[in-house]
């Protein structure tokens, strides 16, 4: 059956759509976007925050709705080797291997280290056959008990983060506002940026108007949409992880004519349960200016960061993960 699709507003077959992008455990769906729109902007939207965003999912050891959750690489800072973390340990991204042979033909030296005595026992032997080598090989194991000291970088704000954080704000709304509203030509721009990226920016990292989006205990995702009647305007805030926060500018010159309280959406994706909200919360009444160009210094982003990843830390240090569940 065909039905308008949210964002080209053709009649299509909708598909199903995670608000929140599963790759972080978002569990809210809803038929939104035609095939063709999803193909279009969807996917790749959905790809960065997974690129960006799931490396603190596998730090938890969350569930994926679908698929485990993805290793992702940091760098010894004293080595500056690649390792590569999967939610349980590090391990080296690649094995090294150094030889030496004076003729090509005759092994001299072999310095090996392996991540596994399986590809250990696959590069002896592999090197056994190329220089023709008999009897066996020494080998011993080399145990690093830790801490390892390594780092990993991450952008908070770019302009695919922008439009899907859009995309998410924009789609909560679709769920919770009759259709006729959200169709309305005031979301018109808001529904080109998410597509195709016409036009100015309609979100941004956002911390300094965003603190009431974390409890600064859980790792919360977060979707808080908010309608400023004396400036006409429609405002989403997104969250996640209780790290990483956004505004998003969802529409301009629009009216209602019923009351229109907060519209809130909180999810504790280690626990994989909704979170209860206070019904009586009112949000600050940010303009377009709070929105899309926050005053907010370099000191005070890296301070709420901070703030964010201790509760990572303390959710890591204080609670043990089992395949997954936490004990």
């Amino acid at each position: 059956m065909n039905s308008l699709c949210f964002v080209c507003k053709e009649p299509q077959t909708l598909t199903s759509e995670h608000i929140i992008p599963q790759a972080i455990s978002g569990r809210l769906k809803a038929k939104l976007y035609c095939k063709v729109c999803n193909d279009t902007f969807g996917h790749a939207l959905d790809d960065e925050i997974s690129k960006q965003f799931g490396r603190i999912g596998t730090r938890l050891n969350i569930k994926r709705e679908r698929g485990e959750p993805q290793p992702y690489e940091v760098k010894e800072l004293t080595s500056g080797i690649i390792l590569v973390f999967d939610g349980k340990g590090l391990k080296r991204k690649e094995p090294i291997v150094k030889i030496t042979s004076s003729d090509g033909k005759k092994l001299d030296s072999a310095n090996i280290t392996a991540r596994s005595e399986k590809e250990l026992k696959e590069i002896c032997t592999s090197i056994q056959k190329r220089y023709e080598v008999s009897g066996g090989m020494e080998t011993f194991k080399d145990v690093h008990p830790g801490p390892t000291d390594a780092e990993h970088e991450i952008t908070i704000d770019n302009a695919l983060l922008r439009r899907a954080v859009s995309k998410i704000a924009y789609g909560f709304l679709c769920i919770k506002l009759p259709k006729d509203v959200v169709l309305s030509s005031p979301f018109d721009a808001v529904r080109e940026y998410i597509k195709t990226a016409k036009g100015s920016a309609l979100a941004c990292a956002n911390f300094i108007h965003t603190q009431f989006m974390t409890d600064h205990i859980r790792p919360l995702h977060k979707i808080h949409i908010v309608l400023n009647r004396s400036e006409k305007i429609v405002v989403g805030y997104v969250s996640f992880f209780g790290i990483y926060r956004f505004t998003a500018l969802l529409a301009e010159n629009f009216e209602s004519k019923f009351e229109w309280p907060g519209l809130d959406y909180t999810f504790d994706p280690v626990r994989l349960e909704q979170v209860v909200g206070n019904d009586n919360f009112r949000t600050p009444q940010l303009t377009k200016e709070n929105i899309l160009r926050p005053k907010q210094s370099k000191e005070f982003v890296l301070s709420e960061l901070h703030k964010g990843h201790k509760v990572i830390e303390n959710y890591v240090v204080n609670y043990k993960f089992l395949g997954g569940e936490l004990c």
